[in-house]
């Protein structure tokens, strides 16, 4: 399972990989310069003259593992649609999607959207028989402390925190805990490239957990003994982002490496393994800004 940020640099890759995001796709003809007029009386309907926004689309290719700890993974290569927008209070970008609650010089709150796409347990050996992994969302606050900033860097310590739920056509949404992920980033700007640099850890709540690795009595096999998730550590991350922008041209790259060896789920029959790498890359075209 994978979030939306997991490829956190590639999070609009994330969706599209399932194709769980958006089917809005933007051509080069008149509609583009339609939809263009249509942002530019938003923003002023809104009263964000000032804000900046840009459209394009790209290719992207990624792997990474059905959920953390799980033995198989997918790899994807899509088309995408991508968009920035950038004001005082919204911030929509390879990031995701931000709300500016609050900024000062040193403190900034978020209001932040992560999430994770459906899994079959039929293409999972560790899962197989078992209910499926759904889509999930994630909405919550996140505190952005900056510990020292100089030329083209910026160091801080950054601490969301976030409820979630399932999203299936079957039932209402249903809540399925909350999740956190602390960490160190590092990130430079400088003559068209940007660099970034995470170093964390991820926690969650039981039920969130047990999303991943309970096994239940209907699920018991030979191989798959019954276990009850925990709450707390479900791993340490350290992820590295590279962009370069040319002309209108943006070339991404990242990687995420995951240790489990620590996770309170240890136990659990569904973790199949205890460190993985993930990584993705993409080339996007720019064809419209203001």
């Amino acid at each position: 399972m994978i979030g939306l940020s997991v490829l956190s640099a590639l999070g609009f890759f994330c969706a599209l990989a399932n194709a769980a995001e958006s089917d809005k796709a933007t051509t080069l003809t008149d509609p583009v310069s339609t939809g263009a007029g249509m942002v530019d009386k938003l923003l002023k309907r809104v009263g964000e003259d000032s804000a900046t926004w840009s459209l394009g689309a790209g290719v992207a290719a990624g792997a990474y593992p059905h959920y953390p700890g799980s033995r198989q993974s997918e790899t994807v290569i899509a088309p995408f649609p991508y968009a920035e927008y950038h004001s005082d209070r919204i911030d929509l970008d390879r990031d995701g999607f931000a709300a500016k609650l609050f900024q000062s010089e040193r403190f900034t709150l978020d209001l932040s959207v992560n999430g994770a796409l459906p899994v079959s347990a039929n293409k999972n050996d560790l899962r197989s028989g078992m209910d499926d992994l759904e889509l999930m969302i994630e909405l919550g606050p996140q505190l952005e402390i900056t510990l020292a900033s100089w030329s083209h860097s910026i160091l801080r310590f950054d601490i969301p925190v976030r409820a979630n739920f399932e999203l299936t056509t079957s039932h209402a949404p249903k809540s399925v805990g909350w999740s956190s992920d602390p960490r160190i980033h590092f990130e430079q700007n400088y003559a068209n490239w940007e660099w970034e640099i995470d170093v964390g850890a991820l926690w969650g709540s039981q039920s969130y957990q047990e999303v991943f690795y309970t096994v239940a009595a209907k699920d018991v096999t030979a191989t798959r003994p019954l276990y009850q998730a925990k709450s707390g550590l479900l791993g340490w991350r350290l992820s590295a982002t590279v962009e370069r922008r040319i002309g209108d041209w943006i070339v991404l790259g990242y990687l995420r490496q995951m240790d489990l060896g620590q996770a309170a789920n240890q136990g659990s029959p569904l973790l199949g393994q205890n460190s993985y790498l993930a990584g993705g890359a993409a080339v996007i075209y720019m064809f419209k800004s203001r």
